[in-house]
């Protein structure tokens, strides 16, 4: 219960708002090689991740790299730290945004979060409308059924690194956030007090703020894939 309440509090502690300018917008399309991942916060084969798009996020000292896709109504994401290699309790852990693309400078009702700790398969769900600026307008809510979070460590799998660090996956419906080819999207990973950020103009010591979502980066669907889908069920 005292980790739980932890991973909470932390959540609440960091949805604040902030400023800066979005980097260049990630691109996402279908992939129908993912019925295999196994959602235990780690490459569980080197093949795993292979049929998603790859970001670098970071290179260097601080390595961090996204893989993402969709497929049959879910997004599915890999956040693979390949540099942070110490366990920190509670401390660890990645959150993933979206914004519906309104008009509202705060979050509101069609921004979702979720995050995950590190070593950890219980995920947690934000979304906006809150009236408290505390928390940003964040609430916590009940996680989606079909929603997956697992934050663990890479290690002999791994398609980047052997020396095992951290990493997050995540299976998230689309049909809670909206299916539309561009969303706003924002990621918050920590490696103890040290906070990396998509966009990276976030990017710095905890305690971090979120941004608001008006000033988050982009997800995009160059193909039209996501709309596309819905389409393609819609019709059937």
């Amino acid at each position: 219960m005292k980790g739980i309440l932890g991973i909470i509090t932390l959540c609440m502690i960091i949805l604040l708002s902030g400023e800066a300018y979005a980097d260049e917008p990630i691109k996402t399309t279908y992939s129908g090689s993912l019925h295999n991942v196994q959602f235990d916060g780690k490459w569980t084969f080197n093949a795993e991740w292979k049929g998603t798009s790859e970001v670098k996020m970071y290179d260097g000292a601080d390595n961090l790299v996204l893989r993402i896709a969709h497929m049959d109504g879910f997004f599915y994401i890999l956040i693979d730290y390949l540099t942070d290699t110490t366990y920190h309790h509670i401390a660890d852990m990645a959150i993933v945004c979206f914004d519906g693309f309104d008009t509202s400078t705060m979050a509101d009702e069609s921004d979702w979060c979720y995050t995950v700790s590190r070593e950890s398969g219980n995920g947690h769900t934000l979304r906006g409308g809150s009236p408290l600026y505390q928390t940003s307008h964040f609430n916590l809510v009940k996680n989606h059924p079909d929603f997956v979070a697992h934050g663990g460590t890479s290690d002999e799998s791994d398609r980047y690194v052997l020396t095992p660090h951290a990493a997050y996956e995540f299976r998230i419906p689309i049909e809670q956030i909206g299916f539309q080819d561009e969303y706003g999207f924002f990621i918050q990973v920590f490696d103890g007090n040290d906070v990396k950020t998509y966009p990276k103009e976030f990017s710095g010591k905890f305690p971090q703020k979120i941004p608001s979502p008006a000033k988050w980066g982009k997800l995009i669907s160059p193909d039209h894939s996501i709309s596309d889908w819905l389409k393609s069920i819609s019709s059937k």
